[in-house]
C-alpha cells in the first residue's frame, strides 16, 4: 500500500515539474507584406475560388486539385492571421480568424472528398467570416462616399 501510495507522490509531482517546464521561445515573426498585400494576394484570390466553385460544375482531376490547394491555403491563411505579429487583439480579432479558419477547414475537408454540393453550402459561413471581419478591422467598410 505504501509502494502505492509513494508510486502515486511521485506520478504526480514528475507531472507537475513537466508541465511547469519553460517552453522554448523561437525568434518573433516577421511580416512579408502588409495586410492589405496579405488579403489582395493570397485571401481574395483563394476564397474567391470557393465562392465561386459552381463556375464548373463538372470538375476535372485538375480542378479538384486546385480547389484542395486554395481550401489549404485559405484555412492556412487564417493562421497567419492569428500569429503574434499579425493580431490586432486577442477578441474580436481571433474569433473572426476562426471563422475563417473554420470554413478553410471545412472546404478543404470537402475538396478532398470533391464534394461540391458541402463546398456550396460553405459560402454563407465564408460570406459571414469575411464580412464580420471586415466590419470590425477594415476602414470605412460599407460606409458610402
Amino acid at each position: 500500500m505504501r509502494i502505492l501510495v509513494l508510486f502515486g507522490v511521485l506520478y504526480v509531482a514528475a507531472g507537475a515539474g513537466q508541465a511547469q517546464a519553460p517552453q522554448s521561445e523561437g525568434p518573433p515573426l516577421k511580416s512579408v507584406g502588409t495586410m492589405s498585400e496579405l488579403m489582395v494576394d493570397m485571401i481574395y484570390p483563394v476564397s474567391d475560388e470557393i465562392f465561386y466553385v459552381s463556375r464548373v460544375e463538372k470538375k476535372t482531376e485538375k480542378d479538384w486539385t486546385d480547389l484542395r490547394h486554395n481550401a489549404l491555403m485559405l484555412g492556412e491563411a487564417s493562421n497567419i492571421l492569428m500569429a503574434d505579429n499579425r493580431a490586432r487583439d486577442k477578441d474580436r480579432w481571433m474569433k473572426d480568424a476562426r471563422l475563417l479558419w473554420e470554413v478553410g477547414n471545412k472546404s478543404y475537408i470537402a475538396a478532398k472528398a470533391k464534394d461540391l454540393p458541402a463546398l456550396e453550402a460553405l459560402n454563407p459561413d465564408l460570406y459571414e467570416a469575411c464580412q464580420s471581419c471586415h466590419e470590425h478591422y477594415r476602414p470605412g467598410y460599407r460606409r458610402r462616399p
